[in-house]
């Protein structure tokens, strides 16, 4: 079952970039795209243990010149029922042609539970994407429009503080995993 979703998955992807145009920063402009990421895991021992569902999104609002972007990024990780984590900044992206590099400062993070005796963790991190963006439809001019947009993801998290008490040293959490969104250029 897995291997044939996989597969219709990757057959959809390669028949979309096939029937579209590469998206381009070209002229001054903006662009807002929504990506998104989704898994279910599972970890026990002794029979026991979490499982549920992983959903991450990240929102985006980008200025951009021919070959460069900068705006902010949102991102919101919703991991099962007991953990909710939130991360906000200024981003920086690098065009080359279809294909952007981004590198993004998550000034405010915060991871939120409500399963454990600790309510919160907050801190600061990093993004790191590689990613390409392809037009929909007959977009007016190769710059403006709705694209496609798949990228993969780095994240470098570092958590300072639990329950507003910094700890002696920091916890750093690292995620790799791929982004599928869509958006407009205006």
């Amino acid at each position: 079952m897995g291997e044939a979703l996989f597969r219709i998955l990757v057959a959809g992807i390669l028949t979309v970039l096939a029937l579209s145009k590469p998206a381009r920063a070209g002229e001054p402009g903006m662009h807002f795209d929504f990506g998104v990421m989704a898994l279910s895991n599972s970890t026990k021992q002794g029979g026991q243990g979490p499982s549920g569902s992983t959903v991450l999104s990240q929102t985006e609002l980008v200025y951009h010149g021919s070959w460069w972007g900068l705006g902010g990024f949102f991102q919101y990780d919703m991991q099962g029922s007991n953990e909710k984590d939130t991360a906000l900044g200024p981003k920086l992206e690098l065009h080359a042609g279809p294909f952007y590099f981004q590198w993004g400062y998550s000034v405010l993070m915060q991871k939120a539970y409500t399963d454990r005796a600790i309510a919160k963790q907050t801190g600061s991190g990093w993004i790191y994407g590689l990613g390409a963006r392809f037009m929909l439809g007959q977009a007016s001019t190769p710059a403006k429009g709705a694209f496609l947009q798949f990228t993969y993801v780095y994240r470098v998290q570092s958590i300072k503080k639990q329950d507003e008490a910094p700890l002696s040293e920091p916890i750093t959490q690292t995620d790799g995993y791929p982004l599928f969104g869509i958006g407009f250029i205006f």
